[in-house]
Order: structure tokens, then sequence, then C-alpha cells
């Protein structure tokens, strides 16, 4: 069985670049709601080449790099709506639209053709891939050392940890939370509650980081006499969000990676995988 999840882990990861493609091309969403998915599904695919045997561990490793670059070239649109969308979440009617979010020039037709033609290559690089001669327990291995990280990043009094190294841990819990969900078939009474406590968490640590670029952006845009109630109103919200991100991560984490595991691959074992959708 074990057998089995190995390979479908390697088609899963091969069928990333065209399902981004089509989410690229879906013009009945909005560009935001595009660029959204597209860059959900990149961490997804992060994520699961995370899992890789040490066989391939280059060239996940360089892949990786390659899908870091590709999010990035949405980055600007992506945080011009983030800042207008949680400023107007906390201060509902109280931040004009020029304040709320800085310019973004819409992605040009050249860059998204260069994006499609390197998703193009990417999947031609993981043609060439194999894992016939892997017995699956890479994945237990990978997956063990990603719970490992999340847990041991969550050491530190989440109420007080420094922008960094919340957002460090939030990669971490991202990881954490699409490899549950690739995971989900072989135990779902067990997997599919962590999987959502995963993405609450990295909501809550997402939206800190989100209040911060917005505070961060009120300091610029907004005079200062005008902003002091504007950044109060931040500053409690990043508090509370820290503190429900603490609670969650008490319970999500709670168990020792080997318990983890050990129940992991006894799923694994018995049931067969299938297809996830990530975004």
């Amino acid at each position: 069985m074990l057998r089995r999840w190995a390979r479908h882990w390697l088609r899963t990861c091969r069928e990333v670049p065209s399902r981004a493609s089509r989410l690229l091309d879906r013009t009945e969403r909005s560009p935001e709601k595009r660029i959204h998915d597209f860059r959900r599904l990149m961490k997804a695919w992060r994520s699961l080449l995370k899992l890789a045997p040490a066989a391939l561990a280059g060239e996940a490793r360089a892949l990786r790099g390659e899908i870091k670059l590709l999010r990035q070239n949405f980055g600007e649109a992506r945080d011009a709506t983030v800042v207008a969308k949680t400023l107007e979440e906390v201060l509902p009617g109280r931040v004009n639209a020029a304040e709320a979010s800085p310019p973004a020039a819409p992605v040009p037709r050249e860059e998204l053709a260069a994006v499609r033609a390197t998703l193009d290559q990417l999947s031609a690089e993981m043609e060439r891939w194999s894992v016939a001669s892997e017995g699956g327990g890479f994945l237990l291995a990978a997956f063990k050392r990603t719970y490992r990280k999340a847990r041991r990043r969550a050491r530190h009094d989440v109420t007080e940890m420094g922008l960094k190294r919340l957002h460090a841990w939030r990669t971490a819990v991202i990881d954490l939370g699409y490899q549950l969900s690739f995971f989900k078939p072989a135990d779902p009474a067990k997997l599919e509650p962590q999987e959502g406590a995963a993405e609450r968490l990295r909501s809550h640590l997402g939206t800190v980081v989100d209040l911060d670029m917005a505070r961060e952006h009120l300091s610029d845009a907004v005079p200062a006499k005008r902003r002091e109630g504007a950044e109060r109103e931040i500053a409690r919200s990043i508090v509370k969000r820290r503190r429900k991100a603490a609670r969650i991560a008490d319970s999500l984490l709670d168990e020792r990676p080997k318990t983890m595991c050990a129940h992991l691959a006894e799923g694994l074992a018995s049931r067969g995988p299938r297809r996830i959708r990530f975004v």
C-alpha cells in the first residue's frame, strides 16, 4: 500500500503545473482571485515537494526555488489587495480607497506567458522523476520532519513572537496543513480535524502578518493624527489573533512526532490514496 502512496505522491506533484495553468486561464474570476488561488496552489506544491525521497531531494529543492520565483511574480498585486481588504475589515469606512490600497499594475500578458512557459518546463523535468525503487517510507520520514518543525517553532510564546519568527512558523504550518490534506484519505476521522485546525492557525498567523503590513502602509499613506486610532485598532486585532493562534497550536501540535507518525503509518498501510483538491 505504501508503494501506491509513493506513486500517488509523484502523480499529484506532476499534475500541479497543468492545474496552475488552468487557474490562470479562468477569466470568469477576478484577477485578484486568480492570483490568490495560484499562489496557494504553488504553496501546496512546495509542501508536497518537501515529502520527496532522498534520491530526488536535490531536484525537489531546485524546483521549490523555481516555485518561489513564480509566487513572487504576483507578490506586488497580492500585497495591494491584502492591504485594502485588511484595512476595510479592521476599519470599515474609516480609510478611503486612495489610502487603503497602493497602486498595483496588472500582470502583463508577457509575464503570464513566461509563467506558463516555466510551468511547462517544470512539468517536463518532473516527467523524468521516478519512485519505482521507493517503498513509500520516505513519505512518513518527511512528514515527521514537517510536523516536528511546526511543533518546535511553536515552543516560543506566540503572543511575543517577533514577526520574522512568526512568518517562518507560518510557513511550517502551511506545509503541515497541505501535507495533512494529502494524507487525509488514510485516516479521515483523525486527519480532517487536524487539517482544519492547521488552516485556522495559518489564517490567524497570516492575518497577523497582513495587519502588520497594513499598519506599515498606514504610516506612509495617512497623516499621523488620523492614523492614531487606526493603529490602536490594528494593534488590538494583532493581539487577539496571536492569542487565538496560541490556543489552536496547543491542540494541533500536542501529540509527539513519533506517536503522530505511528498513527499515520497505520492509516497509510490500510487505506489507499485518492485525489485531493488544494484550491
